[in-house]
């Protein structure tokens, strides 16, 4: 055949390679299941005997397992002290009054004859003394248990009784069928397998764990073919099959010479394994012919694999010609390309190899193109579970593995620089910043990421091999390359302790950006550890209510070397106490805010927003308090000169109004007692208070009243009744009500937060 093969299509093309491979191959398999027939057939009973008497051993094992576990657990009831009180109140229930302890008995229980792997369908307390059962439906006298709802003719009332005067411990009865017998219909509960355990040294009760016989042969006979029985150590039928009820035709394997784990009798094999424990027998029956039946379907399989050769043959042909087609055709499109003489064995393969090695090349450009995006991805995917954010893709999501424990490092950075012609620097350091610190971690934990989670933080991610790994000097070494260019930035690290494999990332992320609020005002790099910055970060109100009254003095003064005086001695306090960067941003936050209303109060605030003001923002970057008082001067100087230039057209009416209410604070003071004191009309009194200082007069005189109270609140020796008559409120209530619309909350509350 090879030659006409030859001479018909050359034996150098594909078709004719292909078509002998798979002759031969065909041929081998032949052969291969004919020695398997002739030589192996004894070996392949063999391994069906091994089979069976597996499946014989596994079956032993579990029964064993099965009965050990049953009274080991429920032995293991009796280790509770609190069920084994509950049980001996219920072994004279109607003596105690102890009824209430049933279902506590019984919740016990439940954890046992819900257990799958225990097989119970129930589990039972019978207790002699009032002939009563306690099972997982409530209780039941002993004749109703045993005559209507577990009813077997083997196991009546009187089986049950005797059982209180035999010396056992632990016994298994044979199998049986049990039902529930009720007026007007029968429930079979299937085939149960009665398991008595008794708890010494009480004699007047024990349990009786109902095993689920047949789901236990469905579970643990599975692997077996024949019929299955189970015999006590006397050998008496424990467990027999519903088609075979009768075990008296089993051979005594007591006498065998114990060399073999199966005997051959007649027309059966008999598997058989005595349980260690128990010394129960248990015996598998499988006819002969069910094992020779298998080597039949074996020989019938090899004879139809003998007749399916032929039919190979000829589907060998047919999909020779039509793999070659395609592949004829597609060489024939690549020599239009590359007309090089064909050479080699096969001439259809020289030529795809030669171009898929040109294709290779390309697929490593194109890898490694695909690598760097991936990087790009994986970086993304990081963002994205930091921040929360749902990934449709389930392959992004696996890029961002957190399967391992982890370490996790953020970096603030702070560039010195501020110009607008140093931003496209600082975006390049920021990048050159980022790419340094992932070479540092890559060099020591090659799957670490590094990202930019924002244009002036980046954040390391940084897989350990088990969480006992510390990275220690890395972290060291990185201080020290931060330490040396503390002239162009500068830079505060935060590290969170090691995280568990699987530990969501968000919260780690936000614990240690958190502690980077820790950061001190120093012109130098800072490194922030678990025990500095672990505890609760609050944003303080660093701007005391003692202090706003002075502020508001300083700033009516128009006198810049005062305000200039008190900004120092703030700045200071804030130093000497060790504020973080924190700290100062708020207490300029609460300068800006108190000037804001101030000037609003003098209407003044259109004027000083036309002129330029320091943003609060560019604090967000300060680390000296010579840059916030310089900030602070920016702030104030304009509006102190707003001031001066207003308090140089002296007005007698606003004049007397104010300074009158600052001195008779605790009087009833209201408008109508004030234009009196004026000689003119409250309604010109009113409109005029309104027209010279933005305010109504009870706006005003409620304002500094609870800016006052303020003030008082930090005494702790004074109530808040006394402090609410000082400033004018002769009701409680009132002030109350009064001091929460302007403050937010209510006089205790404002002590209970600001109070020293």
């Amino acid at each position: 055949m090879s030659i006409v093969l030859k001479r018909k299509l050359g034996f150098h093309t594909l078709f004719t390679k292909l078509l002998s491979g798979f002759l031969a191959v065909i041929l081998l398999l032949t052969a291969f299941n004919l020695v398997s027939f002739f030589y192996l057939k004894q070996q392949i009973h063999n391994e069906i005997v091994k089979y069976n008497e597996l499946g014989m051993n596994h079956a032993a094992r579990g029964y064993e397992n099965q009965f050990r576990l049953t009274r080991e657990m429920v032995l293991g009831l009796n280790q509770d002290p609190r069920w084994t009180t509950y049980v001996n109140q219920l072994r004279q229930v109607k003596i105690n009054q102890a009824y209430g302890y049933v279902n506590d008995v019984i919740a016990e229980m439940k954890r046992l004859y819900t257990n799958p792997f225990l097989s119970m369908d129930n589990l039972m307390i019978y207790f002699q003394k009032d002939a009563y059962v306690v099972e997982k439906d409530g209780t039941s006298s002993a004749k109703s248990m045993f005559g209507t709802y577990y009813v077997s003719p083997s196991y009546p009332l009187a089986f049950w009784d005797e059982q209180f005067g035999e010396p056992y411990a632990f016994h298994v009865f044979p199998a049986a069928k049990f039902a529930e017998n009720t007026p007007g219909s029968a429930k079979s509960k299937g085939t149960l397998l009665p398991v008595v355990i008794k708890m010494m040294p009480n004699k007047d009760m024990y349990l009786i764990a109902m095993l689920d016989a047949d789901r236990l042969a469905g579970n643990l006979q599975s692997a077996m073919d024949g019929d299955f029985y189970i015999l006590d150590p006397a050998g008496h039928p424990l467990y027999t099959p519903e088609s075979e009820p009768n075990a008296g035709d089993l051979p005594a394997f007591d006498s065998l010479d114990g060399l073999h784990s199966y005997v051959q009798t007649g027309d059966f094999y008999y598997f058989y394994k005595k349980g260690s424990e128990t010394g129960f027998t248990y015996i598998s029956k499988v006819p002969v012919q069910s094992i020779s039946a298998q080597l039949l379907n074996l020989n019938l399989v090899l004879l139809s694999l003998l007749a399916v050769v032929g039919l190979l043959v000829v589907l060998t042909y047919w999909f020779s010609r039509r793999v070659h087609r395609p592949i004829r055709l597609m060489v024939d499109s690549l020599r239009k390309d590359e007309p090089e003489p064909d050479a080699g064995p096969v001439r259809e393969i020289d030529l795809i190899s030669r171009r898929v090695q040109h294709m290779r090349s390309s697929h490593q450009r194109i890898s490694s193109d695909l690598a760097r995006k991936n990087s790009m991805l994986r970086h993304y995917a990081y963002t994205n579970r930091l921040k929360n954010i749902h990934m449709n893709l389930s392959e992004l999501r696996e890029l961002a593995d957190a399967s391992r424990p982890y370490v996790m490092i953020v970096y603030q950075i702070i560039f010195k620089e501020k110009d607008a012609q140093y931003r496209l620097e600082q975006e390049k350091s920021a990048y050159y910043v980022r790419e340094y610190i992932d070479l540092v971690w890559q060099q020591g934990y090659p799957d670490s990421v590094t990202i930019q989670t924002e244009p002036n933080q980046v954040l390391s991610i940084v897989f350990l091999p088990d969480e006992s790994t510390v990275a220690i000097s890395k972290l060291q070494h990185l201080m020290e390359v931060f330490g040396a260019d503390r002239d162009i930035y500068l830079m505060t690290m935060a590290d969170s302790p090691v995280q568990p494999a699987g530990a969501p990332f968000t919260g780690a992320y936000a614990k240690i950006t958190g502690m980077l609020k820790h950061r001190k005002l120093l012109d130098q790099p800072q490194w922030i550890r678990q025990e500095e910055g672990g505890g609760t970060v609050r944003e303080p109100r660093c701007f005391k209510a003692l202090w706003e009254q002075e502020f508001h003095n300083r700033m009516l003064s128009g006198s810049e070397d005062s305000m200039q005086e008190w900004t120092l001695k703030s700045l200071s306090a804030l130093e000497k106490k060790q504020a973080s960067a924190l700290e100062y941003r708020q207490f300029a936050k609460d300068v800006a805010d108190e000037l804001d209303k101030l000037l609003r109060s003098l209407n003044l605030s259109a004027a000083y927003h036309d002129a330029p003001a320091p943003s609060l923002d560019i604090t967000r970057n300060f680390y000296s308090a010579e840059q916030y008082e310089f900030w602070f001067r920016a702030l104030l100087n304009p509006a102190l000169q707003l001031i001066r230039r207003k308090t140089e057209h002296h007005d007698p009416i606003t004049s007397f109004v104010m300074t009158y209410i600052n001195n008779h604070l605790e009087e009833d003071i209201n408008l109508d007692m004030m234009a009196d004191k004026l000689n003119i009309t409250s309604g010109y009194l009113s409109t005029y208070f309104k027209d010279k200082t933005g305010h109504n007069f009870s706006d005003y005189l409620n304002d500094i009243r609870i800016r006052t109270a303020k003030d008082m609140l930090q005494n702790l020796d004074l109530r808040i009744q006394d402090v609410a008559a000082r400033v004018g409120y002769q009701n409680v209530n009132s002030f109350i009500r009064m001091f929460k619309r302007h403050a937010g909350m209510t006089p205790g509350e404002f002590r209970k937060k600001y109070a020293s």
